[in-house]
């Protein structure tokens, strides 16, 4: 049977990485590396046919990698790239400015970083881009959702770039004018985030810059710009989630654009969900929560160009209304979507 191999990548300027773990391992002493590549810690194992090992890396003699147990059954191969200094992911204190030429004002956004971020000084991260980030993290409480997935291991680590939009929000998300709501600077915003923020983050943070490594969330409002956004500018955002979006804006204008546009190419990945109310016959629009606009885009995505469980997700959650709680709620479903382990 093949040695069971366990690679762990850990800078050695940071210390000297070791296992712990089930038998034939030990939770009392530390199992040395079997060799080292550069930064690679190998650990090659002789294991029994169908044996699961349950282990976790050690730096030094005493100090357990961040998060839960890994395991690994008898014959695999399995990396990783632990952090010991940090168990959460680090917020800003304070939003960051920016000035944006094509909102013609500063814009607020605040920079999450996963646990790993500055232990793991040699790799890059996928992004992040949040609309709402005024609410973000003390409302749908974010940060938790994202430290429970990763503590869990269940989702990629990530960089959280959560832009604030509440002000001139309606206008600042709208992509086309509503007649009674007025709005449409959708594109300007687009423009700012493509051309301006964009390129800020990858310039002072280890990003990932490529489309398939870079996703876009939001609700309500948000969520419709979420979709407008990787639907316009695919070469950019390559997923997009939307949580309870505004498909009814402007005469369901999006779902018009995708009945009638061309397929964006290459397609980018997306996530829409919505509540739905309970009772069959709720008149509370907030309750309802626009399932029957979420159903209307869905049929023209897949009447197009899209074809559920590849390259669309469409969720439904009965009971959830239109507010923060229920999207905070589910919202490490789409989270997982966008960045699966």
């Amino acid at each position: 049977m093949p040695a069971t191999t366990i690679r762990v990548r850990y800078s050695l300027s940071l210390g000297s990485v070791g296992l712990r773990g089930t038998a034939p391992l030990s939770w009392q002493a530390t199992a040395p590396p079997t060799r080292r590549e550069g930064s690679l810690h190998i650990f090659e194992l002789d294991l029994p046919e169908g044996h699961v090992l349950d282990f976790k890396p050690v730096r030094g003699d005493d100090r357990f990698a961040a998060g839960r147990n890994a395991t690994v059954l008898a014959g695999e191969t399995v990396e990783l790239e632990p952090y010991f200094d940090a168990t959460k992911g680090t917020l800003d204190e304070a939003p960051r400015r920016i000035l944006s030429n094509e909102l013609a004002r500063e814009i607020l956004f605040r920079v999450f970083l996963p646990p790993g971020y500055r232990e793991c000084d040699a790799r890059r991260y996928p992004v992040l881009y949040a609309l709402d980030g005024q609410s973000l993290f003390s409302e749908w409480r974010l940060d938790a959702t994202l430290n429970d997935l990763w503590s869990l291991g269940a989702m990629a680590e990530a960089i959280v770039v959560a832009v604030h939009s509440d002000v001139e929000r309606l206008g600042m998300l709208s992509p086309t004018k509503d007649a009674a709501h007025g709005g449409g600077d959708g594109p300007k915003t687009l423009a700012f985030l493509t051309d301006t923020l964009k390129p800020y983050v990858d310039t002072f943070f280890r990003t990932r810059r490529g489309r398939e490594d870079t996703a876009i969330l939001g609700s309500s409002m948000g969520g419709l710009f979420a979709f407008y956004a990787a639907w316009t500018r695919p070469d950019v955002f390559g997923k997009a989630a939307c949580l309870s979006s505004s498909f009814w804006w402007d005469r369901r204008a999006m779902v018009r654009e995708v009945e009638r546009g061309a397929c964006p190419f290459p397609p980018p990945l997306l996530y829409v969900d919505s509540g739905a109310a309970k009772n069959a016959t709720e008149e509370d629009a907030n309750l309802r929560d626009g399932y029957h606009h979420t159903m209307a885009l869905r049929k023209a995505l897949v009447g197009h160009c899209y074809e559920p469980g590849r390259n669309l997700h469409v969720l439904a959650f009965p009971g959830h209304a239109h507010d923060a709680v229920s999207w905070g709620g589910r919202l490490g479903v789409p989270l997982q979507v966008l960045f699966p382990a």
